[in-house]
Protein backbone atom coordinates (compact mmCIF):
# COMPACT_ATOMS: atom_id res chain seq x y z
CA UNK A 1 0.00 0.00 0.00
CA UNK A 2 1.49 3.43 -0.92
CA UNK A 3 2.64 5.96 1.81
CA UNK A 4 0.39 8.76 1.78
CA UNK A 5 2.57 12.32 1.39
CA UNK A 6 2.94 14.17 4.36
CA UNK A 7 1.37 17.64 4.08
CA UNK A 8 3.71 20.42 5.23
CA UNK A 9 2.46 22.96 7.73
CA UNK A 10 4.01 26.50 7.94
CA UNK A 11 3.16 29.68 10.13
CA UNK A 12 1.46 32.88 7.99
CA UNK A 13 4.59 34.99 8.88
CA UNK A 14 6.98 32.57 7.62
CA UNK A 15 5.06 32.06 4.18
CA UNK A 16 4.54 36.20 3.97
CA UNK A 17 8.47 36.55 4.47
CA UNK A 18 8.85 33.03 1.97
CA UNK A 19 6.83 34.89 -0.75
CA UNK A 20 8.51 37.99 -0.45
CA UNK A 21 11.37 36.80 -1.01
CA UNK A 22 10.42 34.51 -3.95
CA UNK A 23 9.32 38.13 -5.67
CA UNK A 24 12.23 39.91 -4.74
CA UNK A 25 14.32 37.33 -5.88
CA UNK A 26 12.30 36.80 -9.23
CA UNK A 27 12.81 40.87 -9.66
CA UNK A 28 16.08 40.78 -9.58
CA UNK A 29 16.85 37.89 -11.89
CA UNK A 30 14.81 39.91 -14.03
CA UNK A 31 16.66 43.60 -13.36
CA UNK A 32 20.20 41.54 -14.11
CA UNK A 33 18.58 40.10 -17.69
CA UNK A 34 17.41 43.29 -18.62
CA UNK A 35 21.11 44.72 -17.86
CA UNK A 36 22.30 41.92 -19.55
CA UNK A 37 20.28 42.52 -22.55
CA UNK A 38 21.29 46.40 -22.28
CA UNK A 39 25.04 44.99 -23.04
CA UNK A 40 24.85 42.76 -25.79
CA UNK A 41 24.26 40.13 -24.18
CA UNK A 42 20.77 37.93 -25.00
CA UNK A 43 21.32 34.39 -24.46
CA UNK A 44 22.41 35.08 -21.04
CA UNK A 45 19.70 37.90 -20.65
CA UNK A 46 16.62 35.06 -21.65
CA UNK A 47 18.17 32.86 -19.31
CA UNK A 48 18.23 34.66 -16.41
CA UNK A 49 14.26 35.71 -17.78
CA UNK A 50 13.47 31.95 -17.78
CA UNK A 51 14.63 31.68 -13.77
CA UNK A 52 12.60 34.99 -12.99
CA UNK A 53 9.55 33.61 -13.93
CA UNK A 54 10.29 30.15 -12.43
CA UNK A 55 10.79 32.15 -9.48
CA UNK A 56 7.23 33.82 -10.04
CA UNK A 57 5.56 30.72 -10.47
CA UNK A 58 6.89 29.40 -6.86
CA UNK A 59 5.40 32.62 -5.20
CA UNK A 60 2.32 32.03 -7.15
CA UNK A 61 1.59 28.42 -5.86
CA UNK A 62 2.80 29.99 -2.45
CA UNK A 63 0.06 32.79 -2.97
CA UNK A 64 -2.49 30.53 -3.42
CA UNK A 65 -2.02 28.56 -0.91
CA UNK A 66 -1.75 31.34 1.82
CA UNK A 67 -3.83 34.32 0.70
CA UNK A 68 -6.66 33.51 2.87
CA UNK A 69 -4.97 32.93 5.65
CA UNK A 70 -3.18 36.30 4.91
CA UNK A 71 -6.47 38.12 4.84
CA UNK A 72 -8.31 37.08 8.21
CA UNK A 73 -6.60 39.89 10.37
CA UNK A 74 -7.54 42.53 7.42
CA UNK A 75 -11.28 42.40 7.96
CA UNK A 76 -12.13 42.22 4.44
CA UNK A 77 -15.73 42.06 3.19
CA UNK A 78 -17.94 42.30 6.11
CA UNK A 79 -15.66 39.93 7.91
CA UNK A 80 -14.27 40.67 11.81
CA UNK A 81 -10.60 40.44 11.49
CA UNK A 82 -9.56 36.87 13.09
CA UNK A 83 -5.59 35.65 13.43
CA UNK A 84 -4.50 33.52 10.82
CA UNK A 85 -3.66 29.91 10.84
CA UNK A 86 -1.13 27.77 9.45
CA UNK A 87 -0.11 27.60 5.67
CA UNK A 88 -1.01 23.68 4.33
CA UNK A 89 2.01 23.92 1.60
CA UNK A 90 0.77 22.68 -1.58
CA UNK A 91 2.54 19.66 -3.44
CA UNK A 92 4.68 21.58 -5.47
CA UNK A 93 6.03 23.73 -2.44
CA UNK A 94 6.71 20.73 0.06
CA UNK A 95 10.50 18.94 -1.78
CA UNK A 96 13.03 21.60 -2.78
CA UNK A 97 13.98 19.42 -6.46
CA UNK A 98 10.66 21.06 -8.71
CA UNK A 99 10.29 20.11 -12.13
CA UNK A 100 11.16 22.94 -13.92
CA UNK A 101 8.78 22.02 -16.67
CA UNK A 102 6.01 22.26 -14.12
CA UNK A 103 6.80 25.81 -12.58
CA UNK A 104 7.45 27.33 -16.46
CA UNK A 105 3.76 25.61 -17.39
CA UNK A 106 2.57 27.59 -14.41
CA UNK A 107 4.45 30.54 -15.15
CA UNK A 108 3.32 30.73 -19.20
CA UNK A 109 -0.19 30.07 -17.85
CA UNK A 110 -0.47 33.24 -15.76
CA UNK A 111 1.71 35.30 -18.21
CA UNK A 112 -0.96 34.29 -20.78
CA UNK A 113 -3.55 36.53 -18.53
CA UNK A 114 -1.71 39.79 -19.39
CA UNK A 115 -3.67 40.87 -22.33
CA UNK A 116 -7.02 40.87 -20.11
CA UNK A 117 -5.31 42.16 -17.03
CA UNK A 118 -4.29 45.54 -19.52
CA UNK A 119 -7.26 45.27 -21.94
CA UNK A 120 -10.88 45.52 -20.25
CA UNK A 121 -12.00 44.30 -24.05
CA UNK A 122 -10.32 40.97 -22.90
CA UNK A 123 -10.86 40.74 -20.01
CA UNK A 124 -11.99 37.00 -20.18
CA UNK A 125 -8.72 36.13 -20.92
CA UNK A 126 -7.74 36.99 -17.19
CA UNK A 127 -10.43 34.85 -15.28
CA UNK A 128 -10.38 32.03 -17.14
CA UNK A 129 -7.19 31.23 -18.32
CA UNK A 130 -6.55 27.83 -20.48
CA UNK A 131 -5.41 24.60 -18.54
CA UNK A 132 -2.19 23.90 -17.53
CA UNK A 133 -1.90 21.51 -20.36
CA UNK A 134 -1.84 23.78 -22.57
CA UNK A 135 1.33 25.31 -21.73
CA UNK A 136 3.40 22.61 -21.89
CA UNK A 137 4.95 23.19 -25.21
CA UNK A 138 5.77 26.66 -24.17
CA UNK A 139 7.25 25.76 -21.29
CA UNK A 140 9.76 23.30 -23.03
CA UNK A 141 10.30 25.86 -25.19
CA UNK A 142 11.15 28.10 -22.00
CA UNK A 143 13.79 25.55 -20.53
CA UNK A 144 15.68 24.99 -23.88
CA UNK A 145 15.97 28.61 -23.96
CA UNK A 146 17.64 28.88 -20.58
CA UNK A 147 19.66 25.86 -21.35
CA UNK A 148 20.93 27.98 -24.44
CA UNK A 149 21.59 31.17 -22.83
CA UNK A 150 24.41 29.20 -20.02
CA UNK A 151 25.51 26.13 -22.20
CA UNK A 152 28.04 25.38 -25.33
CA UNK A 153 26.28 22.88 -26.82
CA UNK A 154 26.51 20.56 -30.43
CA UNK A 155 23.78 19.76 -32.93
CA UNK A 156 25.80 18.20 -35.88
CA UNK A 157 27.89 20.11 -37.03
CA UNK A 158 26.89 23.04 -35.62
CA UNK A 159 28.29 24.65 -32.28
CA UNK A 160 25.51 26.11 -30.33
CA UNK A 161 26.62 29.09 -27.86
CA UNK A 162 25.22 31.56 -25.59
CA UNK A 163 27.23 34.13 -27.32
CA UNK A 164 25.56 33.90 -31.05
CA UNK A 165 22.15 34.29 -29.63
CA UNK A 166 19.93 36.84 -31.41
CA UNK A 167 18.84 40.03 -29.52
CA UNK A 168 15.75 40.01 -31.54
CA UNK A 169 13.03 39.84 -28.79
CA UNK A 170 14.70 40.34 -25.70
CA UNK A 171 13.47 43.61 -24.94
CA UNK A 172 9.53 42.30 -25.14
CA UNK A 173 10.69 39.29 -23.35
CA UNK A 174 12.00 41.35 -20.67
CA UNK A 175 8.39 43.86 -20.50
CA UNK A 176 6.60 40.51 -20.56
CA UNK A 177 8.12 39.16 -17.34
CA UNK A 178 8.59 42.29 -15.97
CA UNK A 179 4.00 42.98 -16.23
CA UNK A 180 4.19 38.97 -14.87
CA UNK A 181 5.46 40.16 -11.89
CA UNK A 182 3.89 43.78 -11.67
CA UNK A 183 0.33 41.59 -12.51
CA UNK A 184 1.13 39.45 -9.21
CA UNK A 185 2.33 42.38 -7.09
CA UNK A 186 -0.79 44.34 -8.02
CA UNK A 187 -3.05 41.24 -7.20
CA UNK A 188 -1.65 41.27 -3.99
CA UNK A 189 -2.09 45.18 -3.28
CA UNK A 190 -5.68 44.59 -4.30
CA UNK A 191 -6.15 41.94 -2.33
CA UNK A 192 -5.80 43.88 0.80
CA UNK A 193 -6.89 47.50 -0.61
CA UNK A 194 -10.76 47.41 1.61
CA UNK A 195 -9.15 46.21 4.74
CA UNK A 196 -11.34 47.51 7.73
CA UNK A 197 -8.01 47.57 9.73
CA UNK A 198 -5.05 49.22 7.76
CA UNK A 199 -2.48 48.35 9.94
CA UNK A 200 -2.53 44.74 9.01
CA UNK A 201 -1.61 45.58 5.31
CA UNK A 202 1.46 44.44 4.30
CA UNK A 203 2.89 46.63 1.18
CA UNK A 204 5.19 45.35 -1.43
CA UNK A 205 5.27 49.03 -3.10
CA UNK A 206 8.97 48.83 -3.08
CA UNK A 207 9.13 45.78 -5.04
CA UNK A 208 6.30 46.85 -7.21
CA UNK A 209 8.38 50.51 -8.19
CA UNK A 210 11.76 48.07 -9.00
CA UNK A 211 10.22 46.22 -11.34
CA UNK A 212 8.30 49.46 -12.76
CA UNK A 213 10.63 50.94 -15.11
CA UNK A 214 10.93 47.10 -17.19
CA UNK A 215 7.63 46.89 -16.52
CA UNK A 216 6.43 50.01 -18.72
CA UNK A 217 9.61 52.10 -19.39
CA UNK A 218 7.57 54.79 -21.39
CA UNK A 219 5.68 55.31 -18.63
CA UNK A 220 8.61 55.36 -15.94
CA UNK A 221 10.92 58.13 -18.43
CA UNK A 222 8.20 60.22 -18.48
CA UNK A 223 7.37 59.89 -14.85
CA UNK A 224 10.70 60.56 -13.89
CA UNK A 225 11.31 63.31 -16.43
CA UNK A 226 8.13 65.10 -15.52
CA UNK A 227 9.61 64.76 -11.20
CA UNK A 228 13.03 65.95 -12.83
CA UNK A 229 11.13 69.24 -13.81
CA UNK A 230 8.99 69.46 -10.94
CA UNK A 231 12.13 69.04 -8.68
CA UNK A 232 14.40 71.99 -11.02
CA UNK A 233 11.04 74.61 -10.88
CA UNK A 234 11.16 74.61 -6.70
CA UNK A 235 15.17 74.92 -6.87
CA UNK A 236 14.46 77.62 -9.38
CA UNK A 237 11.89 79.39 -7.26
CA UNK A 238 14.15 78.78 -4.06
CA UNK A 239 16.68 80.82 -5.48
CA UNK A 240 14.53 83.76 -6.87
Amino acid sequence: MAQEEQVEEVSPEFARRWWKTLVANACALLEDGAILAAHASAGRAQALLVLAMEELAKALWLYEAAQYEWSRPLGLYGQPPSPSGPILLPPEMSTRRLPHLQKLQAAEQFTSGLSGFWDASRREEYYFPADLVTFEEAARRRNADKQAGFYVDRLGDTILTPLSIPAEGIDSFVRKAAQSIEMHLIEDHTRQQDASVPDAIDSVQDLHWKVLRRAHPDLYADFVDRMRGVADSEIEADHQ
